[in-house]
């Protein structure tokens, strides 16, 4: 969050708490409620907004979840931690050479990350991800022989991260620029294909820059790429949505090695509770990133609604409805920005 806050905001007891239920509406797993509840706080002057929480949900199609972590930011900001352990089963549809698959995925997750400021704006670190998936036919129906591999998986990860961070505040930025850099190096540690040749490499870098613009608007703007190797699961592997948080299509529709995307938006506030957003974007996937560079380019763009949740804090409730390029309108409702 800001850096510009007040001895008297200062501090772990003069935080804020967010508890709500939630509806949400996701273009996987459809619409649902999830009851979540937070704390915000500032530990010191110049560190970012840490947080504490913990949730779950529930949508229309019977997929369901939980999770609790913490986000921590202290010493100047000099250190960034975050820890989140988590379940999910979930029902989708995954698609296959185009053509949608329901398929039941379940996974119980644990993820811990930590940065070092090697000055103000730079930072260095790495995260540990484990997570157990198993996946199988929703309801009654045979699953493609290209799953097969990937049906019962134990994943352990490794991530060496990079993160550039100038703008003015984590939460609503206003100005400035983020870029990171992630290198993961992903072990299958069991399930019921076992071999270290099936270990894999991803690399993901994201370019994001923030402008104010008129009196209180904001134009942002992400660049996003992908690559994974061959063995990479489709679950961590390029999507269009997924990866670089692109609307207008289905995260498990187009999933490859490769991916590159170009998002803008335009966010405006008509009070100080009340905003609104105006965003496009285009991308692709493809074998590989160059690949993915020259291929076929989807495109959507849309408009969205933002209601404050906090008077401490500038969180959103957001919803967003998008049209794609083959004329299919998406709702999304979540919490913050995009990106």
């Amino acid at each position: 969050g800001s850096r510009l806050k007040t001895a008297a905001e200062i501090g772990f007891k003069k935080g804020s708490f967010i508890v709500a239920p939630i509806p949400f509406d996701n273009p996987a797993i459809g619409a649902g409620l999830a009851l979540g509840g937070g704390y915000l706080f500032k530990s010191d002057s110049e560190s970012n907004t840490s947080a504490i929480g913990a949730g779950a949900f529930k949508t229309e199609n019977g997929s369901k979840g939980y999770a609790l972590g913490f986000n921590l930011n202290f010493d100047s900001d000099r250190w960034k931690t975050t820890f989140l352990a988590g379940s999910v089963d979930l029902n989708y549809d995954l698609y296959v050479r185009g053509t949608p698959v329901p398929i039941n995925q379940t996974a119980e997750v644990l993820s811990a990350k930590v940065l070092y400021g090697a000055r103000p704006d730079l930072s260095f670190g790495g995260a540990i991800n484990y997570a157990e998936s198993t996946i199988g036919p929703d309801g009654v129906g045979i699953l493609p022989p290209d799953l097969t591999p990937q049906l019962d998986l134990n994943i352990l990860r490794f991530d060496a991260i990079a993160q550039l961070d100038r703008r003015d505040d984590t939460i609503y930025p206003t100005t400035g620029i983020l870029a990171t850099g992630d290198v993961t190096y992903g072990m299958i540690t069991g399930g019921a294909f076992i071999s270290r040749d099936r270990d894999y490499t991803k690399a993901v870098a994201k370019v994001a820059h923030y402008s104010p613009v008129f009196r209180d608007g904001v134009f942002a703007w992400q660049a996003a790429a992908c690559a994974a190797s061959e063995y990479a699961p489709f679950f961590d592997a390029c999507s269009l949505g997924g990866t670089d948080s692109f609307r207008g299509y289905s995260p498990t529709e187009y999933i490859d090695n490769g991916l590159f995307s170009l998002q803008a938006e335009y966010r405006g506030r008509l009070t100080r509770r009340l905003g609104f957003v105006v965003f496009a974007g285009a991308g692709s996937v493809g074998s590989d990133l160059e690949n993915a560079l020259t291929s076929e380019y989807r495109a959507a763009g849309g408009v969205g609604a933002r209601i404050r949740l906090s008077r401490k804090f500038p969180l959103d409730y957001a919803i967003d409805v998008s049209i794609n390029d083959v004329g299919e309108n998406i709702l999304y409702v979540s919490v913050g920005q995009r990106f």
